[in-house]
């Protein structure tokens, strides 16, 4: 397969995003007549919290490939797991080069991982779409923070500030507080995250939140 340049990657992710949100919008209203794609789903979730635990990255692709596939296969729609497929096969070394590089952490991608499925199983059409769209924009956000931050990290070591930056990019639709994200996603003192922010940026936490916001806000107008 001839490599994509950034471009043409962000325009297929725009696809994935479009057919997996149509997915789960589906998917959240035949919930009630596939009660073992649901349960499929249940395992799924379980497979990639124990690959997490076990640092078995290899394992958490393959779960989180065959949980997607999964909430496609439970939309029901002619051709769209086709569709799909073909999408996330041209993305697959994309996917493995930004979950290395963007997520060290992959506590995050089990959350909204959990909140995707609860929205469907709940049978809230809406609230699926937006969560798968959310899901695969996240990246994107993080790659735009990722690109402007300087850092002599190395390895997957434990950094309290890409911690909190990928919990924001993944919960941006959700209410956020500092106190909260330090001590349960850092696991450092708020003044201390509050100054990590500064630091690198510039700015406040509520600050950055906002400004993600704002960026997300912009790049939905200009899908619609």
């Amino acid at each position: 397969m001839i490599p994509l340049n950034k471009q043409s990657l962000r325009k297929l992710s725009e696809l994935r995003s479009l057919l997996e949100g149509f997915a789960a919008r589906s998917a959240a209203s035949n919930t009630s007549g596939n009660s073992k794609l649901v349960e499929d789903l249940k395992i799924l979730l379980t497979r990639l919290s124990t690959a997490v635990r076990a640092n078995d990255y290899t394992g958490f692709r393959d779960a989180d490939f065959s949980l997607h596939e999964s909430i496609v296969q439970l939309a029901d729609v002619p051709f769209l797991h086709e569709a799909w497929l073909a999408a996330w096969k041209g993305l697959s070394d994309f996917h493995h080069r930004t979950f290395d590089d963007c997520f060290p952490d992959a506590r995050f991608l089990i959350e909204e991982h959990e909140y995707l499925v609860e929205t469907i199983l709940l049978g809230d059409p809406n609230a699926a779409e937006d969560a798968a769209q959310n899901h695969i924009e996240a990246v994107w956000l993080r790659l735009s923070e990722k690109e402007g931050l300087a850092t002599n990290r190395t390895g997957r070591d434990f950094d309290p500030l890409q911690s909190a930056c990928a919990h924001v990019a993944f919960q941006l639709n959700r209410p956020l507080r500092l106190e909260e994200v330090a001590r349960n996603v850092s696991f450092v003192s708020p003044g201390h995250l509050s100054r990590l922010f500064r630091q690198q940026y510039g700015e406040s936490f509520q600050t950055y939140l906002q400004n993600m916001r704002l960026v997300k806000a912009a790049e939905l107008l200009r899908e619609t």
